[in-house]
């Protein structure tokens, strides 16, 4: 396909040392990856996925972090 991949994740921070205690949960829906040229094979796809999953997380941390 010649689309970005679009990614649902559930990410879980636990306490390190009560792994049971869950300090926070973030849901994403259909979060689209980055198209780029070159390949558009599902590993690059799915991984454009996670990339901008990733970034988007730690754009959010940096806001709250630097308020």
């Amino acid at each position: 396909m010649r689309q970005p991949a679009k990614l649902s994740t559930l990410l879980t921070f636990v306490e390190t040392e009560n792994r049971e205690n869950v300090v926070l949960e973030l849901s994403s829906t259909n979060a689209p990856g980055n198209r780029f040229g070159g390949t558009f094979s599902n590993e690059d796809r799915i991984g454009e996925g996670y990339a901008k999953t990733g970034k988007t997380l730690a754009k959010k941390i940096a806001k709250k972090a630097f308020k």
